[in-house]
C-alpha cells in the first residue's frame, strides 16, 4: 500500500513538471527568445508542427490522455529532424520527465524507463549550469528517478543534491550582484531569499530520503 502510495505521490509531481515545462516554454517564446525561431516540419504522421512550441502543444495533449509513448515520439521525432535547433534542450527535458512518467506507472519497464529518462536528462545538462529555472527541474527529475528506481536511487539522490549545490552558487552571485546595487529593488532580495530557501529545503530533503534509504 505505502509503495503504490508512493508512486501516486511521484507521478503527480512529475505530470506537474512536465506541465510547468511546457507552458513555460511557450511563454518564453512569446517574449521573442530563440524559441520564437520558426522551425518548419516536411514529413510527419500527423498535421505538421511549424515551431517547437507547436510540438510542445501537442506533447501536452498527448501526456493529458495518458498518451506518453505518441508525447515522447513528437519530441524525439522533432530532435532527430531539427538536430542542430537550440531550443531542443526544452523537448529533451520534458521527454526526459514523460519517461519518469511512464516507469511510475509501469512498474514491469520502470528501471528501462527510467535509464532513458536520465539519457535525455543528461542531454539538458550542459546547456543548464546557468539557469536556475533549468537546474531546478534537473533536481526534480533526478530526484524522480531516485524515488521510482532501487537501482539508482542513491546515485541520483547525490546528481539531484550536486545540481541544487550549483543553484546555490548561482543564487550567491546573485545576491552578491543585488547588494552592491545603490538602492536594490525589494522585490529582487525578496525573490533570491525565497529561491535560496527553496534551494536548502530541496537538499534538506534529498538528504532526508539519502539517509532513509541507508545509501552509503
Amino acid at each position: 500500500m505505502r509503495s503504490s502510495r508512493n508512486r501516486l505521490v511521484v507521478t503527480g509531481a512529475i505530470a506537474a513538471v512536465v506541465t510547468l515545462l511546457i507552458w513555460s516554454v511557450v511563454l518564453v517564446r512569446d517574449d521573442d527568445s530563440v524559441l520564437s525561431i520558426l522551425i518548419r516540419r516536411e514529413h510527419m504522421p500527423w498535421a505538421p508542427d511549424s515551431t517547437t512550441s507547436d510540438v510542445l502543444h501537442r506533447m501536452s495533449k498527448y501526456q493529458k490522455k495518458g498518451r506518453y509513448d505518441d508525447a515522447i515520439r513528437a519530441g524525439i521525432m522533432w530532435t532527430e529532424k531539427y538536430p542542430d535547433d537550440g531550443s531542443n534542450v526544452w523537448l529533451y527535458m520534458d521527454v526526459s520527465a514523460l519517461y519518469l512518467l511512464k516507469a511510475a506507472k509501469d512498474g514491469e519497464h520502470a528501471e528501462e524507463d527510467v535509464k532513458q529518462a536520465l539519457l535525455y536528462r543528461d542531454k539538458v545538462l550542459p546547456f543548464a549550469s546557468d539557469g536556475l529555472y533549468s537546474l531546478q527541474q534537473l533536481a526534480e527529475i533526478s530526484e524522480s528517478a531516485g524515488d521510482i528506481s532501487g537501482a539508482q536511487r542513491c546515485v541520483q539522490y547525490r546528481n539531484a543534491i550536486k545540481i541544487t549545490d550549483r543553484m546555490a552558487v548561482l543564487l550567491s552571485e546573485e545576491k552578491d550582484r543585488v547588494a552592491r546595487q545603490f538602492k536594490p529593488r525589494p522585490d529582487d532580495v525578496e525573490r533570491i531569499k525565497c529561491d535560496s530557501d527553496r534551494a536548502d529545503a530541496i537538499v534538506n530533503r534529498l538528504r532526508g530520503k539519502l539517509q532513509d534509504s541507508a545509501c552509503r
